[in-house]
């Protein structure tokens, strides 16, 4: 069963002489909620840069994508409420209550010998109270990063968890002919090529820890399974016996679980990178791919066809028992397991197109997330809120984001050709 996890705001209308408590709800797990309206004007400073703006423009982005706040437009602000300052004690809260805003973000921007230092402050306009107060210093180069961790922060304070913003994702990137391993910031800068090996390198997955990098390359001209270590970019494990490996996941802090199909049979393994020591979970005639392990490391979900059509399986891994999941249509795969653990995210035909669903982990509960065109490989964030997928509806497949419940669909952008298999990093 989902979990609802009800974060609240207590706020304080003030009616005449009377005091009316009422209460806004931010129903963070549930199939709806009310998004909150917070108001970000410009940030002060001593200059009246471009920098100044880009900031208060990237936060108010920010918050808004987060798919939880309604971000107050700049024309609703009066030369009176613009010029206030951001303490406590200057800012007029029955104004800003008064134009709808329920939370408003306060700063100071500062730069001295080289470096930024941003001075910002989350209030709460009904209580007159302070949510947040903090001191964010950086790089100008790395305004970007300050930017992403305040937004994040004020997600923590208003959500008891932190957003996304400061995340990076890992995808393949590239064409028919050559596809490679990318990194880049979700706000699509800082985009990086891992792997430049000239032909088609996928499934990439980075383990908990970030030491190391699977993925499978045709690079020695046959689809073979390697780990790389990304401190010094050299592989420390290679799988090359004959079949196809693919279907990466990981499971504790840097064991790989991966599945090979060679001849009529298929096999999911585990590998310790380290010790270079493997072990068969799993091996059955027919398909056995896509593995993924729960949270705590007790389940394991995974697809096969020993019922005739891909479908999804559970396998408890001190019995050894398994269970099927999926029973609706003829094609269920790619799971993932949200990592709180009580949903999967999968891949479902229907009708004629190929949609992101979830399920609870005894396959109930089953939701239809997107509609229409041709999407795959989903995976939850860290913090279980949000879900990243590729999606093609035109020619180009494309990476996106969604909230779990399938609210709040963006596309990010990273580079001018197709993106697919897209993951959080750790």
């Amino acid at each position: 069963m989902t979990r609802l996890r009800l974060v609240f705001i207590l706020l304080f209308l003030g009616l005449a002489a009377t005091t009316v408590q009422a209460k806004v709800y931010l129903d963070v797990y549930g199939k709806s909620y009310k998004k909150i309206t917070i108001a970000v004007p410009g940030l002060k400073s001593e200059k009246a840069d471009k920098l100044r703006t880009d900031m208060s423009g990237l936060l108010s982005q920010d918050l808004d994508m987060s798919g939880f706040f309604i971000v107050a437009p700049d024309s609703l602000f009066d030369r009176e409420l613009s010029n206030e300052g951001i303490e406590k004690q200057n800012i007029q809260f029955t104004n800003w209550r008064s134009i709808g805003v329920e939370l408003l973000c306060k700063g100071r921007l500062l730069e001295k010998d080289g470096e930024l230092s941003l001075e910002a402050y989350l209030y709460d306009t009904f209580e007159g109270s302070t949510i947040l107060a903090k001191r964010y210093r950086a790089k100008p180069e790395e305004w970007r990063r300050m930017i992403h961790r305040l937004a994040d922060d004020i997600l923590l304070a208003v959500t008891g968890e932190k957003g996304i913003m400061g995340s990076r994702v890992i995808f393949v990137g590239g064409g028919s002919r050559n596809k490679d391993v990318y990194t880049a910031s979700i706000d699509g800068t800082g985009v990086k090529r891992v792997t430049s090996f000239r032909n088609i390198t996928v499934s990439p997955s980075i383990s908990p820890d970030g030491r190391y990098l699977a993925y499978t390359s045709y690079k020695e001209g046959k689809p073979n399974l390697f780990i790389m270590d990304l401190e010094t970019g050299k592989d420390v494990y290679a799988e090359r016996d004959e079949g196809m490996k693919l279907g990466t996941a990981w499971t504790g802090k840097s064991t790989l679980g991966y599945a090979k199909t060679s001849g009529k049979f298929s096999t999911i393994y585990t590998v310790d990178p380290t010790s270079g020591k493997k072990k068969a979970v799993l091996t059955k005639e027919g398909i056995l791919t896509s593995p993924s392990f729960s949270p705590d490391g007790t389940k394991m979900a995974f697809v096969s066809d020993m019922y005739g059509t891909p479908q999804i399986f559970i396998r408890y891994l001190s019995s050894g028992e398994i269970k099927r999941l999926t029973y609706s249509g003829n094609y269920n795969t790619s799971p993932s397991f949200s990592p709180k653990g009580d949903l999967i995210a999968f891949v479902a035909k229907v009708g004629g197109s190929f949609e992101i669903c979830t399920m609870s982990i005894d396959g109930s509960n089953q939701r239809v997330l997107t509609s229409g065109g041709i999407n795959d490989s989903p995976q939850f964030s860290p913090c279980g809120r949000y879900i990243i997928y590729s999606s093609k509806k035109g020619s180009r497949y494309a990476v996106y984001v969604m909230l779990y419940n399938g609210e709040n669909k963006r596309v990010l952008k990273f580079t001018n050709s197709d993106e697919e298999q897209p993951k959080f990093v750790p």
